[in-house]
């Protein structure tokens, strides 16, 4: 079984509060919702402006290539964020994972239990030796979930901003297998 049959596997997955599953058309709404509000992407990509907008965005980013990438819903199976794989390495099996949530469910703690599920997939199932999360530094958010989830700060660094084309501040986390106690 390799990396790819095991993520078709784990398609769907239910965490203690949450179902994590791959995206479908009819979650345009409930994307909109997350995507046409710039305070719930501050750190993550542009505002969509309009409904076919966010169509787009999901159909291309989030559904085109869909193992990997889980839409995560409410046990009522409203989308309210996403959790991904933003890059594989197959051979060094690394991976580097990103994570967006809707305002009103931030403090929750769902988003870490999002996070501690994959990262225990990752070393148990996917057999990963590293995990990666790259963070803006202003993102205290983002930082925090990364840190309750075991990862740790390896460096900052300054890049350009893939959709405003500026320069950022950036945090390194990683975590890696060795470290990992289940």
């Amino acid at each position: 079984m390799n990396l790819w049959t095991r993520l078709a596997a784990y398609a769907y997955i239910e965490t203690q509060h949450l179902i994590l599953r791959p995206f479908c058309f009819s979650d345009a709404t409930d994307f909109y919702v997350i995507s046409g509000n710039a305070d719930n992407l501050e750190f993550i990509f542009p505002a969509q402006s309009s409904i076919s907008e966010a169509e787009y965005a999901l159909a291309n980013y989030f559904m085109k290539q869909p193992l990997g990438t889980w839409a995560i819903c409410t046990p009522e199976n409203r989308m309210i964020g996403a959790i991904r794989f933003e890059k594989i390495d197959e051979v060094k099996r690394e991976a580097e994972i990103g994570y967006f949530l809707l305002k009103d469910f931030w403090g929750q703690g769902l988003m870490t239990e999002s996070l501690k599920e994959l990262v225990s997939l990752s070393f148990t199932v996917f057999n990963f030796k590293k995990l990666k999360i790259i963070v803006h530094l202003e993102n205290l958010a983002s930082r925090r979930v990364a840190e309750k989830c075991g990862f740790s700060l390896v460096r900052q660094y300054k890049g350009s901003d893939r959709y405003s084309r500026k320069m950022r501040d950036y945090l390194e986390f990683c975590f890696e297998k060795e470290h990992y106690n289940e």
